[in-house]
């Protein structure tokens, strides 16, 4: 297996996956360009009418609509270009919105489940779907300030992270390593609550986490002299839930390389309205200890 660089999290060992689940369906702007794709939703039909499921199946099926279309062709190196050339990551994450649909087939199915020699019912829609893709609209009010203690790392260093909101959100934080693979930070374990108010200077860890036994290390991966990975720090106007398994947690310096990758998480992103959301980069080096 390829050598993974280690985010050191003193925590219990936990996982979670982000599942930003927005979809979008709107009237046709005149004369604006969209994209038509084909794609399939389901919803399982467990304990929920048949008429839920079918509700639920269309909004997975816009929702994949919506990442085929715009979360196709971003990834981490697109941010960083991005950043470097203009101070700002706005509108490179763009917003994808379904603004017409047409039902292909729809019906309850069974699916055959290998892994558990069992099959189960859902409710399976196939649709084509127009996406339209937008890079502006942003709250310019809705900002955040954000840093790390330094931007340059030696193999075991400690990091702090420094967040500022300009409004109220809900604040996650990954690091993306150099393979863009994620790893989530905050929320945690320990932190669950990742809601910030307004101006309020959230410190992580803070004297209070450290207290406790949690501190965020940075290592080089084996056999490199150096790399340069990212802080991404995503800031939400509304909750959302985090569900486990997807978005592996840098745990007492054992990371597996099991995790999702950077466009894994554009994808989800990509449904939120620009004016909800709030994003910052910050490119940090690490350098190995010299023997």
């Amino acid at each position: 297996m390829p050598a993974q660089t280690i985010v050191k999290l003193a925590v219990s060992s936990v996982s979670w996956i982000l599942v930003l689940q927005f979809a979008f369906l709107v009237p046709l702007p005149l004369a604006q360009d969209v994209t038509w794709v084909t794609v399939e939703g389901t919803a399982p039909m467990e304990d929920i009418s048949k008429e839920e499921a079918r509700t639920r199946s269309v909004e997975d099926a816009t929702r994949r609509a919506v990442e085929k279309v715009v979360g196709a062709n971003i990834s981490a190196e697109t941010l960083i270009v991005n950043l470097r050339l203009s101070g700002s990551i706005l509108g490179a994450i763009p917003y994808g919105r379904v603004v017409d649909r047409k039902i292909v087939e729809e019906g309850v199915v069974n699916i055959h489940d290998e892994k558990h020699d069992g099959s189960s019912v859902v409710y399976k829609v196939k649709m084509k779907a127009a996406v339209a893709e937008e890079t502006t609209g942003a709250d310019p009010d809705f900002k955040l300030q954000a840093s790390l203690n330094r931007s340059s790392f030696n193999d075991g260093d400690e990091m702090v992270i420094r967040i500022k909101p300009k409004k109220d959100c809900h604040v996650s934080v990954f690091t993306i390593l150099e393979d863009e693979k994620i790893v989530r930070l905050i929320p945690n374990q320990l932190k669950p609550d990742n809601s910030l108010k307004a101006n309020e200077t959230f410190f992580f860890p803070d004297e209070n986490d450290k207290g406790k036994g949690l501190r965020l290390r940075v290592h080089t991966p084996e056999g490199k002299d150096a790399v340069t990975e990212t802080i991404y720090v995503l800031g939400l106007k509304q909750p959302i839930d985090f569900n486990a398994g997807k978005f592996q947690e840098g745990i007492y310096g054992i990371y597996n390389g099991q995790t999702a990758f950077m466009n894994d998480l554009i994808k989800e992103i990509v449904g939120i309205p620009l004016s909800e959301r709030a994003e910052q980069l910050m490119p940090y080096q690490i350098t190995a200890k010299r023997k």
